[in-house]
């Protein structure tokens, strides 16, 4: 999510890649084929050094470990199947718990009430895919298990060299790197870049297990600043539930209900600045202004999570929209109440929503809900009556002028078919996220005639986890299902770091198309549907001054003035404080309401007054006019 709220990439697992990294040397091989002799003998030498002739025995092996992560202790245990791609683990680190895996179809995730989705994007399945991949034994079968394996050369790292392979296993979209120790030829390291994250795992302390050398110790980092460490503590050759454990397990969640026997409730939501704005109950205490985000899961500001009773624990970096990370703990809640839906016994995530991300918020936010809650319900949200409905699974059927469209998860996040300026991609559905669309860097740059011929100069576009979103403006086509819409304003990314910068996917799809519709929700069964209302042909629309604002100890600050906008024709610079607009004192009103007189009419001119950065006052004429 956009503007004060995520689409913070919180890993609560150890990376995939770990789990079968730490299976890896239980492998079964028979001769290598490949045509560069240096891939040949290296994997020779390895298969030798893990165990020679006993690695050609199949079986399903178990692993159990201690486990570190995010800063808390538990347990993991782990499931591989020698010979085929199939993989599954779960954990348990208070208050985090939950499992993933790879049946050899689909890639998975459960959550600690037991709800289980299929990950259909292409990051998440190719870091699952690899690990099942490494940890089956086929890089050592005769045809590489269909894999492409390369030489990566030399690699040193504090004085010391390695060699390495590079290999793209089939079904994935990313290859990774294999570094083997040039003495002992022991697989010592692996790496996984996937567009702008790059995840890595150490191995070390191998030892002999029914003949075969296994690495006991990993350890993982990830380029947002998360790390943590796997020791095994026991392992089982073919255990009696190995098969069950590998196969997708089914979905199992009681933790919800809607009061009076009722199937479904209906709740009033403010939308401002296309954000969706509800009062949610946390442990019986409340109202509080949530975000409801599809583009984001729970989260509470530690202000209310003290209020509420709920005590963090842990740290992991999360990722938004900004090049920074932000620190996040977790919490217990015992009860999440909208309307009259409840869930019992929810994970929150701890961040400064209120300090931080509220700042560029049009009205003050202490927390969003998001994937935990739309998981559970059928959910429709009614942008012409401004309602959101919750209803119970197979209770509530689609609008019967509703385009009816399937989707898969990007991680948590709704991602459907969609095509940008007539190029077909991927997006992602955001009702956290107030622009119309943001295209991503990647999809711009693979296809660069989607880029509008007509840009504005760079400028902030948004602010969130991270800080801020930078990037140009301008008009393209977007066609969603049945639905074109001409002339939507896209954000046109210029970030390197963060979610926009992510492969795979076209754009990230906001309020500014959504509150054109009724939308549905069903994450049951991977479907939505759109169904226009009123606002469906009308064009849309941006601000008309060209700078950002801010909330800053209750003034209204200019964090952005962007070039070849009225605002900078008027000589209002970053730094400066907007005390009142045409007479009007701002220091009462919302950020929002203040935001709203840059929406006026083409050719409105607006008095400002301002106190620059030394606290000198001035006034300026500002003409609003359209510059995208």
């Amino acid at each position: 999510m956009r503007d004060g709220v995520w689409p913070m990439k919180v890993r609560v697992t150890p990376a995939a890649v770990v789990c079968g990294l730490a299976l890896f040397a239980a492998l079964g091989s028979r001769t290598p084929a490949a045509d560069d002799s240096r891939v040949t003998l290296l994997l020779a030498q390895s298969r030798a050094a893990l165990g020679g002739a006993a690695l050609d025995r199949r079986a399903i092996v178990r692993t159990d470990a201690r486990l570190k992560q995010s800063g808390l202790t538990g347990t993991q245990s782990q499931w591989q199947e020698i010979g085929a791609p199939r993989f599954a683990e779960s954990f348990v680190t208070e208050p985090l718990e939950g499992g993933d895996g790879y049946d050899g179809s689909v890639v998975w995730n459960r959550d600690r009430s037991g709800f289980v989705w299929v990950d259909g994007g292409e990051a998440g399945r190719a870091q699952e895919i690899s690990a099942a991949f490494l940890g089956s034994d086929l890089l050592w079968s005769q045809n590489l298990g269909g894999a492409t394996v390369t030489w990566g050369g030399t690699k040193t790292e504090k004085g010391v060299g390695y060699d390495s392979l590079v290999v793209s296993a089939p079904g994935s979209a990313a290859p990774f790197e294999l570094w083997f120790d040039r003495t002992t030829h022991r697989p010592v390291r692996w790496t996984q870049t996937i567009g702008r994250d790059t995840t890595f795992a150490t191995l070390e302390d191998y030892r002999r297990v029914a003949g075969i050398m296994i690495a006991y110790r990993s350890h993982f980092e990830s380029s947002d600043g998360n790390s943590g460490d796997s020791t095994v503590t026991h392992v089982e050759v073919n255990p009696p539930d190995g098969d069950a454990r590998l196969q997708k397990p089914a979905s199992d969640v009681t933790d919800f209900s809607i009061s009076g026997g009722a199937s479904s409730t209906t709740v009033p939501f403010e939308l401002i600045e296309n954000h969706v704005y509800v009062n949610v109950m946390l442990n019986g205490k409340g109202p509080y202004r949530f975000i409801f985000d599809t583009g984001g899961a729970n989260l509470v500001d530690p202000q209310v999570a003290r209020e509420i009773g709920a005590v963090g624990k842990g740290s992991v970096q999360g990722e938004g929209v900004g090049a920074t990370t932000e620190s996040v703990r977790f919490a217990n809640v015992d009860s999440l109440t909208v309307g009259k839906a409840t869930l019992k016994r929810q994970l929150f995530g701890i961040a400064p929503v209120r300090a931080g991300v509220g700042m560029s918020g049009g009205r003050p936010i202490d927390g969003l809900i998001g994937f935990e809650v739309l998981a559970r319900f059928i959910t429709t949200f009614d942008y012409a009556n401004d309602l959101v409905e919750l209803a119970l699974p197979g209770s509530a059927p689609p609008p019967a002028n509703a385009d009816l469209l399937p989707f898969v998860f990007h991680g948590q996040q709704p991602q459907f078919a969609c095509t940008i300026a007539g190029v077909a991609t991927q997006c992602t559905l955001d009702t956290g996220e107030r622009a119309s669309i943001t295209l991503f860097a990647p999809f711009m740059a693979e296809h660069p005639q989607v880029v509008p011929k007509t840009l504005t100069a760079v400028g902030v576009d948004g602010f969130g986890f991270g800080g801020p979103a930078m990037g140009k403006l301008g008009r393209v086509m977007l066609r969603i299902g049945n639905y074109d819409l001409p002339g939507v304003v896209a954000d046109v990314t210029t970030q390197t770091k963060g979610a926009f910068a992510a492969p795979f996917v076209g754009g990230n799809v906001g309020g500014g198309v959504l509150k054109r519709f009724t939308l549905y929700l069903d994450y049951g069964t991977s479907t939505m549907a759109l169904a226009p209302n009123a606002s469906y042909a009308v064009r849309d629309s941006y601000e008309r001054a060209g700078m950002f604002l801010l909330t800053k100890d209750g003034k209204k600050v200019v964090d952005d003035v962007r070039a070849g906008t009225p605002a900078q024709a008027a000589g209002i610079v970053k730094g400066d404080v907007i005390t009142a607009i045409d007479g009007n004192d701002v220091a009462a009103e919302s950020l929002d309401e203040v935001r709203l007189s840059f929406f006026g009419a083409p050719g409105t001119v607006l008095r400002l007054t301002l106190t620059d950065k030394a606290g000198a006052a001035k006034t300026v004429t500002l003409t609003l006019r359209d510059y995208v």
